[in-house]
């Protein structure tokens, strides 16, 4: 029996694949990742803490803790080398039944235990880079899930280009408008349902205070936002976005997510393309080739 859909209320509400590679959004993916450096300590190993029904050695996860699990897989790397993160720990984000996950020190890959059938997040953290949520709807079904951390050193020069200052006390909300995997949408534009600066968009992979929409990498963010529950409303001109990483929104093109001081947090949509038609002359067809019609224009 499939169980029903779980909610956790530390923060409101908690991988598919990351559909998406962060590497090919270029210099600009850097500005997504606007958060105060610090040490994570939202979630620890549970260890013999749980209590109870855990019988075994210190971090031995009883799937009773949390209810049924899956296993996600991992792979933390470097935003910009795509070098492996090799100190790299993972949590479930909120749910300290679960132990975290320390990678493999030779290719930082890992596997963790998540609640099924839920919104949840994925806190990943390590030495000198910016603490980040990734956000997912799970299913009964395992997922491979690709981790990309940026350095702290990496990002202050960006933001006093972007003229954002940041707010320790606040969280950071990037946001993408894709086709598929790794394929920016231009044109769109987002809201935020809730408190915080921007939108901020890109031009040639750089932040532009003067660009309105999305360029090509279809990348946009809110600063300073205020923690909790948040929602993300996609303007698309060409339909609709739906979530890839995030949660339902309480109505049609809304993204939903949660926010935490001092966290980049991150929800991609996959939107409509626009028409094949908008394409220009490359989707002429054959009819409009010239000679391939000369034989029934020519007459005998």
């Amino acid at each position: 029996m499939v169980a029903s859909r779980q909610t956790f209320v530390k923060p409101a509400g908690l991988g598919y694949r990351r559909a998406m590679d962060w590497r090919a959004l270029g210099g600009f993916a850097l500005i997504s990742l606007l958060v105060a450096c610090g040490d994570d300590s939202t979630t620890s190993d549970a260890g013999t803490e749980d209590g109870g029904e855990d019988a075994g050695t210190p971090d031995t996860f009883v799937p009773g803790d949390a209810g049924p699990t899956v296993t996600y897989s991992f792979e933390v790397n470097d935003l910009l080398s795509g070098d492996p993160v090799v100190l790299a720990r993972t949590c479930v984000f909120g749910v300290p039944d679960i132990p975290c996950t320390m990678v493999d020190e030779t290719d930082a890959t890992g596997t963790i235990e998540v609640p099924i059938n839920a919104e949840i997040q994925l806190v990943t953290t390590a030495l000198r880079y910016f603490p980040e949520l990734t956000t997912y709807t799970t299913t009964e079904e395992p997922r491979s899930v690709d981790i990309d951390l940026g350095k702290d050193a990496n990002i202050r020069p960006l933001l006093v280009a972007a003229g954002i200052t940041v707010d320790d006390e606040k969280g950071q909300l990037a946001w993408l408008a894709q086709t598929g995997p790794g394929m920016g949408l231009a044109g769109v534009t987002a809201t935020l349902m809730g408190t915080g600066e921007g939108p901020f968009y890109t031009l040639d992979s750089l932040p532009s205070m003067e660009q309105t929409e999305t360029s090509s990498d279809g990348l946009g963010l809110f600063a300073n936002v205020d923690p909790g529950r948040v929602e993300v409303v996609y303007d698309n001109p060409f339909g609709n976005c739906v979530q890839s990483e995030g949660w339902v929104g309480s109505g049609p093109n809304q993204i939903a997510t949660h926010v935490e001081a001092g966290h980049l947090t991150i929800i991609i949509a996959f939107c409509d393309a626009p028409p094949a038609g908008d394409a220009g002359v490359d989707d002429a067809g054959p009819m409009d080739a010239g000679v391939a019609d000369a034989a029934t224009d020519a007459g005998p």
